[in-house]
């Protein structure tokens, strides 16, 4: 049974579904619907935008569709233009209280329609359920605006445009990150116009993020793109940090850390690279020859990447560790489901827990979980602070 949400704004509660509309449960016998809802977070259904992978309806819609799909959308246009020059408030009002209830239905129908042809016509994709608890996640970051400390961002913004910029967009109000799973191509969180910019802000302003709780708990995934392409090659990668054991293994003692780190990138992602002494330890075709193929990079978590030679191997890779890491962030999110601790934010291979001290005891339990990936254990570090910028590196091993 296919049903349509009535509004993407939480406290809208609404569905459509065989033609009648339901404004105070969620029947047990409906099966799919366009998109994900934060009212649908205990709901087991499908959804057609995962089913194209990210795909906007519009985009999706059949030939036999797309003229009765587009009158219906222009209808309820026409309805919510005429409420703003009416001068009402759109975000404060619900779009069933603005919309004629028999223009709903067709449009809701119409919409049910096209989400039929999809569940009939693509397959469902692996990592349905992984994505669904993703944006499970990102609701819940969403919910929690990012507490600023405003005095230490105006002594700032004295002497940095960044932090007179991020002071204005601000308002003096805290906002939300507004994670968007779509957002890139390769499956990493992006954001949404309007969300604190938590994926851009300058290290130097860091420290104007604040926790709600105690303290801020940071865990980062050592060299996470380099452990993914062992993983997809050899199967196993080292116990200590990947670049040391680059240094020690791979080029034989020479250079520094960050000198031994910039080879290595260098050469990871030009296809047209030659290093004999990477290429002793590490197979960049192998790889390839698994997960690429006829133009399309086709992930261990069920991503397909259309894409050309020379992108192959960064998207590979960058969607792969990406999808690894943010699958561990979203069962760390169940497991303090019930604590006064929470999942602060996930910036590409990286997890903050703003923490409250009672849970302190959990947090070996955290780092075990993060580690303990699908692609097999991945070495991680572990910082602590009063704000995003002076973090301390600590360890309970």
């Amino acid at each position: 049974m296919v049903f349509q949400i009535l509004d993407d704004k939480e406290r809208c509660f609404g569905i459509y579904r065989n033609g009648e509309f339901i404004y105070d449960r969620i029947p047990h016998d409906v099966t799919g619907t366009w998109s994900w809802h934060p009212n649908l977070a205990d709901t087991v259904v499908s959804f057609g935008d995962i089913y194209t992978g990210g795909k906007s309806i519009d985009e999706v819609c059949p030939e036999h569709l797309k003229t009765r799909y587009e009158k219906r959308e222009q209808k309820i246009k026409s309805f919510i233009n005429a409420a703003v020059n009416s001068k009402i408030k759109i975000d404060d009002h619900c779009l069933f209280d603005i919309v004629p209830e028999q223009h709903l239905r067709h449009f809701c129908e119409v919409k049910n329609q096209i989400c039929e042809w999809v569940f009939d016509n693509y397959e469902r994709p692996d990592n349905h359920d992984f994505i669904v608890d993703l944006k499970n996640m990102a609701a819940e970051i969403s919910r929690r605006p990012i507490l600023i400390d405003q005095e230490r961002l105006l002594k700032h913004s004295h002497k940095d445009m960044k932090a007179k910029a991020l002071r204005n967009f601000l308002g003096g109000e805290n906002k939300p990150i507004l994670y968007d799973v779509w957002g890139s191509r390769t499956g990493r969180l992006a954001t949404k116009t309007g969300s604190f910019p938590i994926m851009n802000l300058k290290k130097e302003l860091a420290d104007v993020v604040v926790p709600k709780n105690n303290i801020f708990v940071v865990f980062d995934l050592n060299g996470a793109e380099i452990r993914t392409l062992l993983s997809l090659s050899t199967g196993t990668h080292p116990r200590e940090d990947v670049h040391e054991y680059n240094i020690k293994n791979v080029y034989r003692g020479i250079g520094t850390r960050e000198k031994a780190k910039k080879r290595f990138f260098a050469w990871l992602y030009n296809p047209n690279a030659e290093d004999y002494l990477t290429e002793r330890h590490y197979n960049k075709t192998k790889v390839l020859k698994e997960f690429y193929r006829d133009g399309v990079v086709h992930t261990p978590f069920g991503r397909k990447i259309p894409t050309d030679d020379f992108h192959s191997l960064n998207y590979l890779l960058q969607s792969t560790s990406s999808d690894n890491c943010m699958m561990q962030c979203v069962k760390i999110n169940k497991f303090l489901k019930h604590t006064n601790s929470f999942v602060h934010s996930v910036i590409h291979d990286s997890l903050t827990i703003d923490l409250d001290l009672k849970d302190r005891h959990l947090l070996p339990q955290i780092q075990e979980i993060f580690e303990d990936t699908r692609l097999g254990w991945f070495k991680s570090s572990v910082q602590v602070g009063h704000n995003l910028k002076d973090l301390l590196e600590v360890s309970w091993s």
